[in-house]
């Protein structure tokens, strides 16, 4: 438990001087969240929002805004997980990441301490930012007093299960870039964050469901928008758990698989 906690804070620790080495970077991440949340907003606008709207089936054009808040919220964890991930592969390049792995740390552990690292950092400000539009916008309807508490668990526990497998899937492969861009603009189109999933085709609800933070995100809303009750939230959570438990797995089988490739050829890509 000791070497977990002094792995946990060493990266993050290693994770703020690489990230936030200059006033502008805190100055970014105060300004661009307001501007992505702005101009989604505002992108609506051209289109008719009212009661007899396409969208008004799916959505109250009264909550729109919190429906944008909670989506870019959820959005912004896993992103930072992906700009993690991403990451690691420019430290396997660099040769950080042969070091690591023929030290004694625990692998999972490592994994798991660079994405929670990251989601700190990362993800922090534009909470703080959600807080305080939450006072300004209509269409609140907590479910209780833990609605809050954990609906951030959700997301929190999400985005970290998502940013280990992430990071194993760019760390052993020889293409980086073409994983990013396949796993993060679709994210943002297809989970749910600017629109509901059920207004999809279902060619695009087959991907969005490809991703954890399309049940998060459900779940989140439920808590915070719908004021719905823990036990009609329970068939959710349990999917978004059984999601979260093979994605788990799949991160333990594709790090074994790799560490046994590295050590017969004695190298870190494997794809």
């Amino acid at each position: 438990m000791k070497q977990l906690a002094s792995l946990l804070w060493a990266e993050m620790v290693k994770e703020h001087r690489h990230s936030f080495h200059s006033k502008m970077v805190y100055f970014s991440l105060l300004i661009w969240p307001a501007i992505m949340f702005v101009t989604a907003y505002y992108s609506f606008a051209p289109f008719r929002l009212g009661a007899d709207s396409p969208l008004a089936r799916f959505l109250s054009p009264e909550q729109l805004p919190l429906f944008l808040l909670t989506g870019y919220l959820g959005y912004i964890f896993f992103w930072c997980l992906v700009q993690s991930a991403w990451q690691m592969s420019f430290e396997r390049e660099a040769g950080t990441m042969e070091m690591i792995f023929i030290s004694p740390v625990n692998r999972l552990a490592f994994l798991y301490g660079r994405s929670l690292s990251s989601l700190v950092e990362g993800g922090w400000l534009f909470f703080c930012f959600t807080l305080l539009a939450l006072l300004f916008v209509g269409g609140v309807h907590l479910s209780g007093w833990w609605a809050v508490p954990l609906a951030f668990v959700v997301l929190l526990g999400s985005a970290i299960v998502w940013g280990g497998f992430l990071s194993v899937l760019f760390l052993f492969s020889r293409d980086s870039s073409f994983l990013y861009t396949v796993l993060d603009e679709p994210m943002l189109i297809f989970s749910g964050v600017r629109l509901p999933p059920m207004a999809y085709p279902l060619w695009a609800k087959a991907i969005s469901f490809c991703f954890p933070l399309t049940y998060a995100l459900q779940l989140v809303r439920g808590l915070l928008m719908e004021g719905a009750s823990l036990a009609s939230l329970l068939p959710e959570l349990a999917l978004l758990v059984g999601v979260l438990l093979v994605l788990v797995m799949a991160t333990v089988l594709l790090l074994k698989k790799a560490e046994r490739h590295m050590k017969e050829t004695g190298n870190m890509v494997m794809y």
